[in-house]
């Protein structure tokens, strides 16, 4: 396998996918393997080192010097392909068929309530600023691509970018209700959304009224 050199990432991406297919391999091993020299692989293996995607497990010993293996972290996963949006899309239709709707509203209020248990005492006691920040900052650890904006009537906006759960609220538009419910318990106020992505926006928009003084 001959990689141009100039391909920094896909060279990257490589060593990770060999990583995954072999579970471990030293720098001599990742070397023959892609067809370039040791010493352009461990200067790989060092950027995927600080990116927290690989680390060294133990050693090799062989004849002369032992050699590291390298492993993929926990972390790494993120970068290969999941089928967790039709999982989850296939799980809520086959609750819908035996249960009908009733039981996949129970489903996602289960859920809800076991988001608004973890998230809550994040939030609970602080100001309504406080809150918009905090609620931003869980969103974008879920993958929401979140900001909030502050109005001059002291009021707020939540846009998300993205939605990991837009392709699910597709066929189950329930986990858009159940979305704005989550976050008005957790700010304790009403929210209007004005937008959505799924309705053919380019992104979900929240508006959170200003804290009373």
């Amino acid at each position: 396998m001959v990689v141009d050199r100039k391909e920094q990432g896909a060279t990257r991406q490589i060593i990770l996918q060999l990583l995954r297919h072999r579970g471990q391999m030293t720098a001599i091993e990742l070397s023959k393997a892609l067809d370039i020299g040791a010493v352009g692989v461990r200067q790989h293996l060092t950027l995927l080192e600080r990116d927290g995607l690989v680390c060294i497990k133990g050693l090799r010993r062989s004849v002369g010097r032992p050699s590291h293996l390298y492993v993929l972290t926990s972390e790494a996963e993120h970068y290969f392909p999941k089928n967790y949006d039709h999982l989850a899309d296939d799980l809520l239709t086959y609750i819908a068929e035996e249960w009908g709707e009733e039981g996949v509203t129970k489903v996602l209020n289960l859920r809800r309530k076991a988001l608004l248990q973890k998230y809550e005492p994040q939030l609970k006691g602080r100001k309504r600023s406080e809150q918009v920040v905090e609620l931003t900052k869980l969103l974008i650890e879920q993958g929401y691509m979140c900001e909030f904006e502050q109005l001059a009537d002291g009021s707020f906006f939540i846009i998300e970018h993205n939605c990991p759960i837009g392709s699910v609220a597709q066929t189950h538009p329930q986990l858009c209700g159940q979305e704005i419910m989550l976050y008005e318990h957790l700010l304790n106020v009403p929210i209007e959304r004005d937008a959505k992505i799924i309705d053919g926006s380019l992104f979900c928009r929240y508006h959170i009224p200003a804290e009373n003084v």
